[in-house]
């Protein structure tokens, strides 16, 4: 039976992946609107194309910093009360003390 309280939250790297997708898309989105501005075009769908990636970029950038505390919180609720955890514990670490391969 594996330990109670072994399983390790996925919320970090789901948030550092959103943080560098946000991040690198707000930050190349800024550069093409930057060459649009200086380079202009007769096409209106180029500058609403470029705003969206940028929008995106900076949505996509606030969820990634919004999760990482949010399943830090959700994480804490999950966890069993402290009258059950301690015993728990006490109790895993007797058995990985007495089983322990020759």
């Amino acid at each position: 039976m594996p330990p109670i309280l072994s399983k390790p939250s996925s919320a970090a790297p789901t948030s550092l992946f959103y943080i560098t997708v946000g991040s690198l898309m707000a930050v190349w989105s800024g550069i093409w609107y930057t060459y649009l501005n200086r380079n202009p075009t007769d096409r209106q769908f180029v500058y609403y194309l470029c705003t969206g990636f940028l929008i995106t970029g900076l949505v996509l950038l606030a969820i990634g910093i919004f999760v990482g505390p949010m399943s830090r919180y959700a994480r804490k609720a999950e966890l069993p009360p402290e009258e059950v955890t301690n015993p728990v514990i006490e109790t895993e670490q007797k058995k990985t003390s007495t089983h322990r391969p020759s």
